[in-house]
């Protein structure tokens, strides 16, 4: 119910609908620091392998160090850098399959991206603050 609530708050205000496939490009998520190590689709189907949506792919699955599901691993803990969810840190940079720049997946204020689906996500983080509640609202 709570779920349901942040959803239907969420997408008046942003404009955005879970699950959000709407842009017609590839959302590409890179490392903030390196800027070349690949961290996954943003908007990609589900059933695409680099999907963060795709719970039994690399990108998605939360037992992944590499997946920003995973709270202990690189992009998922709040203390990394280059993790999505610290406040503090610079995010993931996020480019469509072109290498058109759209500003950081972050939680952070330098650089954050005005897509309405990082601002989306990013908005239901900061009230919910349990990145499970965060992945089902967006890939179910």
């Amino acid at each position: 119910m709570l779920r349901r609530f942040f959803l239907l708050t969420l997408a008046l205000a942003t404009g955005v609908s879970f699950p959000a496939w709407a842009q017609n490009s590839a959302l590409l998520l890179y490392d903030g620091e390196k800027g070349k190590e690949f961290v996954g689709c943003l908007n990609c189907s589900k059933f695409e392998s680099s999907s963060i949506c795709n719970q039994f792919g690399t990108y998605g699955s939360k037992f992944n160090s590499d997946s920003i599901w995973n709270q202990f691993g690189t992009y998922g803990s709040r203390f990394n850098t280059n993790s999505p969810w610290n406040k503090f840190g610079e995010g993931l940079r996020i480019v469509d399959e072109a290498g058109k720049y759209y500003g950081r997946f972050t939680t952070g204020y330098k650089d954050k991206s005005s897509l309405k689906i990082v601002r989306a996500i990013v908005s239901f983080y900061e009230i919910n603050d349990d990145l499970d509640d965060l992945r089902n609202a967006l890939c179910e």
